[in-house]
């Protein structure tokens, strides 16, 4: 079967399909990298996930960034998504290592810490340090 697309719709059909490619860049936003180590108790997380979350409340906005914990490293240039600079709430939760989704569901992480950070508007390092009873 052969399937002809109107001359008169070619023109704004790629209008379109442009016009929804560049606006799937959010806008201009400009992310950042951000990486460290994590440690709990002194020692490296195995695995895990770090959650940076702009503070409304602080006047900040835009997309969240995250990455992966793996052997006490975090990168948000490695797989995963650059921050916003400015004042963030982050989330990081420590896992063990080597746990199929549907086990890391059901295990309990070995520490959830939260804290604020005011992140620059440039690629930065920045250490987690998770105290003891967290």
């Amino acid at each position: 079967m052969y399937f002809s697309i109107p001359k008169n719709l070619v023109c704004p059909g790629l209008v379109l399909v442009t016009a929804f490619f560049v606006g799937c860049d959010q806008g201009g936003i400009q992310r950042y990298r951000v990486s460290g180590a994590v440690t709990v108790q002194g020692e490296p997380a195995p695995a895990g996930s770090i959650i940076f979350t702009p503070d409304i409340s602080k006047g900040n906005s835009g997309p969240q960034g995250t990455a992966n914990i793996v052997d006490g490293r975090y990168d948000t240039g490695a797989n995963g998504l650059g921050v916003v600079g400015g004042p963030h709430r982050v989330l990081v939760i420590a896992t063990q290592a080597g746990l199929t989704a549907d086990e890391a569901e059901q295990a309990a992480p070995l520490a959830n810490y939260e804290f604020d950070i005011d992140l620059p508007a440039e690629a930065s390092t920045h250490d987690v340090e998770i105290p003891g009873g967290e």
